[in-house]
């Protein structure tokens, strides 16, 4: 019966299977059918209409509208009544100018459409941004890895990213991005003066760098292995910024209750430490401008196309790859509001979680 399905019931001792087979009959033939009941079988009623033309060429013209419409909005285009055909041809012509003279580099990450429309592309959405170092590979890593932290973001808090963007220290403006991740390749050049001093302000007024060498030593103790290449080059592109005292993170650190509570910031590897500057900082309301670890954040966020991760994590597999990304969301939120869970508000709930 509906309450009681076909199949096996009892415990692993004893079992009694219920089956349809003593219930229902033997199929038999239907036979003649009763009176005032017709048969019929199927007919073709007629061509089908194909719509994907029309929905394609609805698509297109929305596409359009939209474009010319975005173009009206920035005052690149002015639409007069007298010329409105001429108007609409030249809204649809700069959508395509504009549609292909956005280049893809770094794997989608750059686009080259001129200042102000980099400013715009920066600014309109919160983005998570990275240092490009000129390494092909390093650098698709981190936009891999960026891509899974917004992903994480987007699902578990109110921050809603764009795409990550790669940032030339060189030529494009940093003022536009809170956080700045930069894994080091020791294939980076080191930065020129110009790029030192844009790095300095860019510190100065609220920006957050987290840097990654990748290498599981320990950036400062050289424990683990010891210090890496990577980490010998980190104390080189270091020279010139304007960094205090770095300590190891305080077990009572912002970091470890920005999001979620943390003792450990794990990525593709663990057991490195982690450094901010002493008290905070200088600058920033006490907020550590300069992050310093080597655990391979980006490698434990990195997602491919279709949202698989891209790197085995050691030794903790998926639990570990869990933490990690506590981490990058704790990290997003340390750089967005800055001290704010060291307010007395929060204590009590903060001591509840701690089940103290």
């Amino acid at each position: 019966g509906p309450a009681s399905p076909p199949g096996y019931y009892g415990t692993d001792t004893a079992r009694q299977a219920l089956n349809l087979a003593d219930g229902v009959a033997a199929p038999t033939p239907l036979g003649p059918l009763p009176a005032g009941v017709a048969r019929s079988g199927y007919r073709e009623t007629g061509a089908a209409l194909p719509l994907a033309p029309w929905l394609l060429l609805a698509a297109l013209a929305l596409a359009i509208a939209d474009t010319m419409m975005g173009l009206v909005m920035r005052g690149l285009v002015r639409l007069r009544p007298p010329k409105a055909a001429a108007g609409v041809a030249a809204a649809a012509m700069l959508a395509v100018l504009a549609l292909g003279g956005t280049a893809d580099a770094q794997s989608g990450s750059r686009v080259h459409t001129g200042p102000d429309a980099r400013a715009l592309h920066a600014t309109l959405e919160t983005r998570l941004a990275y240092v490009i170092t000129r390494d092909r590979a390093t650098d698709e890593v981190s936009r891999a890895g960026l891509a899974g932290l917004t992903r994480v973001l987007r699902l578990r808090t109110s921050v809603e990213p764009g795409e990550p963007l790669g940032v030339d220290l060189e030529r494009d403006e940093l003022a536009f991005f809170p956080l700045l991740y930069w894994a080091v390749s020791t294939r980076q050049p080191p930065p020129s003066d110009r790029a030192l001093g844009k790095l300095n302000r860019y510190l100065r007024s609220g920006g957050t760098i987290l840097f990654d060498t990748k290498e599981r030593g320990d950036f400062l103790t050289g424990t683990l292995g010891g210090e890496g290449a990577a980490g010998r080059h980190l104390r080189l592109l270091l020279r010139g910024l304007d960094v205090s005292t770095l300590i190891p993170v305080p077990r009572d650190h912002v970091l470890t209750k920005a999001f979620y509570l943390l003792s450990d910031f794990p990525g593709r590897w663990s057991g490195g430490r982690v450094w901010v500057e002493r008290r905070g900082g200088r600058h920033n309301d006490g907020v550590s401008s300069v992050i310093i670890g080597s655990n391979d954040w980006s490698g434990a966020w990195a997602v491919d196309r279709l949202g698989a991760a891209m790197f085995p994590v050691v030794p903790r597999g998926e639990m570990q790859r869990e933490m990690a990304y506590r981490f990058g969301v704790n990290w997003v939120m340390y750089a967005l509001t800055g001290n704010y869970k060291t307010d007395q508000v929060h204590v009590p709930a903060i001591i509840e979680r701690l089940g103290q």
